[in-house]
This record gives C-alpha cells, structure tokens and sequence, in this order.
C-alpha cells in the first residue's frame, strides 16, 4: 500500500509539474520581456560604439578563407547607418528594429552593400533581414532571418559583429589615397601577381592583366550588377589570368574603396566573365577580394582577412 501511494504521489507531481510548464509556454510575457530587453540592449550598444561595429562576412565558396569586413556605424536616434567595406566609403541609408519574430530584428534598407551581395548570392547574408541572438558588450550575434529566397526557410548562417577597436588592418587599408582605377599605368599591360599564405600553402606566381571596359559596357556594368549600381567608388575591369601564354580568363572584377573584388554571380551567368572566371581566381587567391595597402610606382600592395580580422594573404601585384 505504502508503495501505490508513493507512485500515485509521484504521478500528481509530475502532472503538477507539466501543468506549469504548460502554463508558461501559453504565457508569452516572459518571452516578450526578453525581446525587449535584448532589443534595448541592442540599441545601447549599436549608438554606444563610437568607431562602430565590424561585421564579417564569408563567401559559400570552400576555396576562399578570407572574409569581407564591413565597418558600420549606427545612429539609433536618426535609425541611419553608415557603412565603409571594400564596395565604397561611408555609405549612408537607414535601418530598422523590430520585434516581429519575437526577438529584435535588424533590417537594412534595400541599395545597401549588404542587400547588394545578398542579390548576388555568393555569401553567407542570405538576407537583409537580422535575427539579433544576443548581445554583449563587445559581439552582436545575429542570424539572416532566411537561408535565402522568400521561399526559403528560416535560419541563415550566424554571424557575428564585433566592436571596431580600430586594429591595425583598418588603418593600413584607410590610408592610402591613390585610386587604383585612374593609374593607366597598371591597366592593359601583363602584371605579376604573387602571393603568402598564412596557412604556409605555395603559390605560383600568376600572370595578370588589370582591362578595362569599352564605355558602353562599363555604363551597362553599372546600371545591372548589383554592388556597382549607383555607387561611384566602383571600377568595372576584368582581373585577366593567363594559364599560358596562348590561353586567358577574363573574370569581371571592380576596384572598390581601396580595394579589387571578383564576387561570383553565378545567377547572371555561369559563363567565364561571371561564374566560372571569378571561381578560378578565388580558387587561385583563396580569397574573393584585396584591400590596397600601398600603391607604388610600379606595384600595388595588397591583402585579405579572415573572419577574425587576420591577415590571411598576402601580396604583391607588380610589373
């Protein structure tokens, strides 16, 4: 008898237990106290951050170990953001916070770099829309809101911004204030580009070549691919690789803010100038961009980053 009674005991508990469980899933006040509060938190951080945040973000291409660092700096009152990356420089629009998916949701206004590569599609934002997981004094991290069209399902790759401490790749990428694009000196002639891996790997020195558009195409360029529209910081060429001598690839690439990038857009096309070309130089490279560090007379000093702000590659495009 003593035992029925301990089981029957045991039975009432746990259907006691479950009963509040059960009540606390249908009361969603905790939950919505917890979004407001992560949202209030998000928004002292966001304005707190003089120098800004750094967001990375890492192309789907396994070939590429370096990530694209973008420098954003919020004004909470004015719900504006201005964003530095190697697109362009201090690029102002505006952003929002909501809580419409029960936890604060950071969006960024469509023409944004950020909405730019998310058309392109060749990198982990595969959204404009930010679902805020949590928020610290130093790191935001944050989730696209889907995996990629509005079809999609929910739940991108996390990402993570950190406070921008001003390291020294930002001040070395911020100074030099020769524009790659207007030296003729480096266009339509063969370069070399050699490099260092951090990771110790050899690299053959390449044969390149820096060529420009006829006009007409340059003036299409900028109307079409998604980070060159409006945006004057941009440079369209092809980043041209000679395997031999007899044989090249023309990859579309741009000149951006100090900077050359060769994204991947395979949704234009998979030919050679869009799809195909850039994959082999990013393959090449392991890396889908160079920020300038130095342009000299005869050679352009540059270098990519990991997610970690490291400094991956390496180097030297000459002739």
């Amino acid at each position: 008898m003593k035992t029925i009674y301990n089981i029957s005991f045991l039975a009432v508990f746990m259907c006691l237990m479950a009963s509040c469980k059960k009540e606390t899933l249908l009361d969603g006040s905790k939950s919505i106290e917890r979004s407001n509060a992560l949202e209030k938190e998000l928004k002292t951080q966001l304005n707190d951050s003089k120098d800004g945040w750094i967001l990375f973000v890492t192309p789907l291409n396994a070939n590429v170990k370096s990530a694209m660092p973008f420098i954003l700096k919020f004004d909470t009152l004015e719900s504006k953001v201005n964003m530095t990356s190697i697109y362009g420089k201090d690029v102002s629009s505006f952003f929002n916070i909501s809580a419409a998916t029960g936890m604060p949701l950071l969006t960024f206004s469509t023409g944004t770099a950020l909405s730019a590569i998310y058309e392109i599609g060749s990198t982990d934002v595969t959204d404009y829309f930010f679902k805020v997981l949590k928020v610290t004094s130093d790191t935001i991290t944050m989730q696209p809101y889907r995996k990629g069209s509005s079809s999609a399902s929910e739940g991108g790759a996390i990402l993570k911004m950190v406070r921008n401490t001003q390291p020294t790749w930002i001040k070395e990428w911020q100074t030099e204030n020769t524009k790659l694009f207007d030296q003729a000196s480096f266009f339509g002639r063969y370069l070399t580009a050699e490099m260092t891996f951090a990771s110790g790997e050899a690299f053959t020195p390449l044969s390149v070549a820096f060529i420009k558009f006829s006009a007409a195409d340059a003036t299409y360029l900028g109307a079409n691919y998604p980070t060159a529209i409006n945006n004057k910081q941009a440079g369209a060429m092809t980043f041209t690789y000679f395997p031999t001598p007899a044989t090249r690839i023309d990859p579309l690439s741009f000149t951006g803010y100090n900077s050359i990038f060769f994204d991947i857009y395979a949704a234009a096309s998979t030919n050679a100038l869009y799809g195909t070309g850039p994959a082999t130089m990013q393959r090449l490279l392991k890396t889908n961009y160079f920020m300038i560090r130095k342009i000299n007379a005869t050679s352009i000093n540059v270098f990519a980053i990991d997610k970690n702000g490291k400094e991956i590659v390496t180097g030297k495009i000459f002739y």
